[in-house]
């Protein structure tokens, strides 16, 4: 098409850059430079590790394992590790990798534990960057992109998460979970404060991105319910927090039944205690009245479902929370008569 330009005008339009002479390409040589300009960007880019633990998944881990494959970000490590699964995960995972070279298995010879499975993945990662996938959650295809562009443009972060699109057991849509409606740069020590007073506002494992290094550590062995946010917690201590409002991940919600066996066994209710414990000194010394009180009143409710679910407690040994003097004639009572008004089952 450009024959009928005379030389000037050519060049006219190339210094203005309203010429890409690529249009006169033909489609085989187009396809070539586009091959080419995804493997460079590949090579340049840092190596992040998608990890993927595993415990009889094979059902789910089509979804999953099938999202980490699909990520517009290239230059990925993706390592499932199977914690001795009975089922068909590994066959599954085998089928997968034999189309794309990046996917990794590895497989404890028996049950370790999810807490040390988890530890097991970052040991393996090789990654600079470290991805978690539950094995029943999945990615949006920008998710791992979105959150390296953070990570590269604000090396002070130490954990980067984005908002979670909810999903029940039905599958079906069950709404949006988000720290901030709008892109947040924060200290970790006001995500950490903000956090152990509201609860856990930054997410799953799958929702959140850190740098391996910074995660050597591991997850600790000491919990079970809030194993996660301890770990959030751990990170946030030594560097600052990025949240992404968009819903980059699907979180499958578990049955309540699991929660249950939590609160009856006392996990739920230790985990807090040992949270208090470890990061009171943190954050007490800056807390308003009003953030105590709250603290106080989500313990009362821990309690509350904690007896309810028929584990045995007195009031008098709870002494994590600011004010232990009113606890078992004041907070408690109004705090647990509020949640049963509320008509939760438990």
């Amino acid at each position: 098409m450009w024959k009928c330009f005379p030389g000037w005008a050519l060049l006219t339009l190339w210094f203005s850059g309203k010429l890409d002479f690529t249009e006169t390409r033909s489609a085989g040589f187009d396809l070539f430079v586009r091959k080419a300009d995804k493997v460079s960007s590949a090579v340049r880019q840092p190596l992040v590790s998608i990890c993927i633990p595993a415990f009889n998944a094979a059902h789910q881990l089509s979804d999953s394992l099938g999202s980490a494959m699909r990520q517009s970000y290239a230059n990925l490590d993706i390592l499932v590790f199977d914690n001795a699964s009975s089922d068909g995960t590994e066959g599954v995972v085998r089928s997968l990798a034999d189309r794309d070279s990046r996917v990794r298995y590895l497989r404890h010879e028996s049950n370790v534990g999810m807490v040390r499975n988890f530890n097991a993945c970052i040991e393996q990662a090789r990654g600079q960057y470290v991805k978690f996938i539950c094995a029943d959650d999945s990615l949006e295809p920008i998710c791992v992109e979105r959150m390296v562009n953070v990570m590269s443009a604000h090396p002070q972060v130490s954990l980067v998460a984005c908002a979670r699109r909810l999903v029940a057991g039905n599958l079906h849509a069950a709404g949006i979970a988000r720290y901030s409606r709008r892109f947040l740069l924060t200290e970790g020590t006001a995500a950490i404060r903000r956090c152990f007073f509201l609860g856990n506002l930054i997410g799953e494992p799958t929702a959140v991105m850190f740098r391996r290094a910074d995660a050597a550590r591991g997850f600790h062995d000491g919990y079970r319910q809030l194993v996660d946010l301890e770990m959030w917690f751990h990170l946030l201590k030594h560097g600052a927090f990025a949240f992404l409002p968009d819903p980059l991940c699907r979180i499958l919600q578990h049955a309540k039944q699991a929660t249950f066996e939590n609160l009856r066994s006392g996990v739920v209710l230790n985990d807090k205690r040992r949270l208090f414990h470890a990061f009171v000194a943190d954050v007490g010394g800056h807390a308003s009245f009003t953030e105590k009180v709250l603290w106080d009143a989500r313990m009362a409710v821990t309690v509350y479902r904690t007896m309810n679910a028929g584990h045995a407690i007195s009031l008098e040994d709870i002494g994590e929370v600011f004010f232990r003097r009113f606890f078992p004639g004041l907070t408690y009572p109004v705090a647990s008569n509020l949640w049963r008004l509320s008509g939760r089952n438990f």
